[in-house]
């Protein structure tokens, strides 16, 4: 069964069986590897099935949407999340998100170009570029771990001191506006601190689809210092949040597929299960290094879709 779709400068056709299979083997992925599995679902919505980013960044930001409500409920967060510290991030966040839509539609927007005699749009050729860089730097990244947990485990040890170390530094720079934030055991911390996370992690989810955990989990635990249960429901209910303002302004700007969105949901959520269950047979540095693997992979097939939209590979990718 294939579906057609359309959009102002772009159309295309899925083939929904294929797009199922799809969505189950990255949840997959998602429940092995968490954030970094969920990195890969756009660019390989533009490799394999040719939706445009926009699109595919729309789309995956309205169906995080849903797995983020799932989250509330699974977890229980809501006896736990410091709602201050949420809000206070939301209002960066917000921003974030909004100024990364319109970086978006500036590129949507812009003119061709033509680049060794071949027509190229200038939002595939700079998203393919940043997921390229974003994946080949976090794959090795986490190779490196991989390899330092299982050689040099006490290592371990002075990259905790470091993370203490920011942390301490971070709390006491007295940027005012200082707040407090009783329930996370933060006396003072400025108040732009805050609103930095927030933005950073809105630019990312409005711009790149990708979901803030990446960055507001860490930044919650290692650069403001909340504890590990406090940060995980204050992550998880300020996603809802800022998920359901991505949803709403990629809607008005046209970038959601709701076909799409319910397809994807469905089978990654069903897949996330699926992989949630198989990583607790596998050790951690295997894991990881698979990760590595999987992400080196996507580089190489973006760099093969960009040669073959330029025509330098004898095959259409």
């Amino acid at each position: 069964m294939e579906y057609w779709a359309q959009f102002p400068g772009s159309a295309y056709h899925v083939n929904i069986l294929e797009l199922i299979i799809f969505g189950f083997t990255v949840g997959i992925m998602t429940g092995f590897w968490g954030v970094g599995g969920r990195f890969l679902m756009t660019p390989l919505l533009n490799i394999f099935f040719n939706i445009p980013y926009n699109v595919a960044v729309g789309s995956d930001i309205c169906q995080m949407l849903g797995t983020s409500s799932m989250n509330m409920v699974k977890f229980k967060v809501m006896g736990t999340a410091d709602y201050k510290l949420a809000c206070w991030m939301m209002m960066g966040a917000i921003g974030g998100v909004e100024c990364g839509a319109q970086m978006l539609e500036f590129l949507k927007s812009a003119n061709e170009l033509i680049l060794v005699g071949k027509p190229l749009r200038l939002l595939f050729l700079v998203f393919s570029a940043i997921y390229a860089a974003l994946l080949f730097w976090i794959g090795t990244l986490v190779y490196g771990e991989s390899k330092a947990a299982s050689q040099r485990p006490k290592e371990m040890g002075n990259l905790t001191d470091f993370q203490l170390d920011v942390t301490a530094r971070l709390q006491t720079l007295h940027l005012p506006p200082m707040i407090s934030l009783p329930v996370s055991g933060i006396q003072a911390v400025s108040f732009w601190v805050v609103m930095g996370v927030g933005f950073l992690a809105g630019l990312l989810i409005g711009f790149l689809g990708v979901g803030g955990s990446f960055i507001v989990l860490p930044a919650l635990i290692y650069i403001l210092g909340c504890p590990m249960g406090v940060a995980l429901s204050t992550d998880l209910f300020a996603s809802l949040m800022v998920m359901g303002y991505g949803t709403f302004s990629h809607s008005l700007k046209g970038n959601i597929d709701l076909i799409l969105v319910v397809v994807l949901f469905l089978s990654s959520t069903l897949g996330m299960h699926v992989g949630t269950f198989g990583v607790k047979r596998f050790k951690g540095s295997r894991v990881r290094r698979g990760f590595a693997l999987i992400a080196y992979s996507t580089v190489l097939l973006l760099a093969l879709k960009i040669s073959s939209a330029l025509g330098l590979v004898p095959f259409a990718f």
